[in-house]
């Protein structure tokens, strides 16, 4: 009994703050049980603590061969496209899914960036899902730059077991960056990243 009557007695003390504070966390754990209100939770507190991502120039990921160039591509229009023809500018890889939470938090940041470097940085935002649920994807979120689908397993130096996945090319097919998990990509370190292969592109 004094152990009930004492648990009252703090009851009656805690401030409506602290009942507030006590809801308010009762509600977010619901929200992560519950799965149709789990991903936009999650989405939603991924994609504001993104940093951008870590740049080192004496990083070596390795470089393409001609046979990885060969890496066959499939755009909206479900035209095939290999990598090589992608490779007269920086390549900007992406692996995603639309059910992958981590993958969706940095979708506008990867926006943000190719509105800016459409014109100058090939993007190849790459899933294996139906173009039916991508165009379904890419209208709720208002999203503009090229999905394309692959059917045919990836060069091993651009495998990942984990998605997103994140890769920067240069002409030469060398890769500068290898991004594992969801970064923000319209950092001032990528944007300067970027403007430096770009004016080093030969065939600019």
């Amino acid at each position: 009994m004094k152990i009930i009557e004492n648990y009252k007695a703090k009851l009656k003390k805690k401030s409506k703050w602290s009942w507030a504070s006590d809801i308010v966390f009762i509600l977010f754990i619901i929200a992560l049980i519950i799965p149709t209100t789990r991903t936009p939770l999650v989405v939603f507190i991924k994609r504001a603590t993104l940093l951008g991502p870590s740049i080192s120039e004496n990083a070596n990921f390795g470089k393409l061969n001609q046979n990885d160039l060969q890496w066959k591509l499939i755009n909206d229009k479900g035209e095939e496209v290999r990598l090589s023809e992608l490779s007269d500018k920086p390549i900007f890889i992406n692996f995603w899914a639309t059910w992958c939470a981590p993958c969706v938090a940095e979708m506008p940041s990867i926006e943000k960036l190719y509105i800016d470097y459409k014109d100058d940085v090939n993007f190849v935002i790459a899933t294996y899902e139906k173009q039916s649920l991508i165009n379904s994807f890419l209208q709720k979120h208002e999203l503009n730059f090229p999905v394309y689908r692959y059917y045919i397993k990836e060069p091993k130096l651009l495998q990942s077991k984990t998605i997103p996945a994140t890769f920067i090319l240069n002409t030469e097919g060398k890769i500068i960056v290898h991004e594992k998990g969801s970064s923000n990509w319209n950092s001032k370190s990528i944007r300067a990243l970027l403007d430096k292969l770009i004016k080093s592109n030969p065939n600019q």
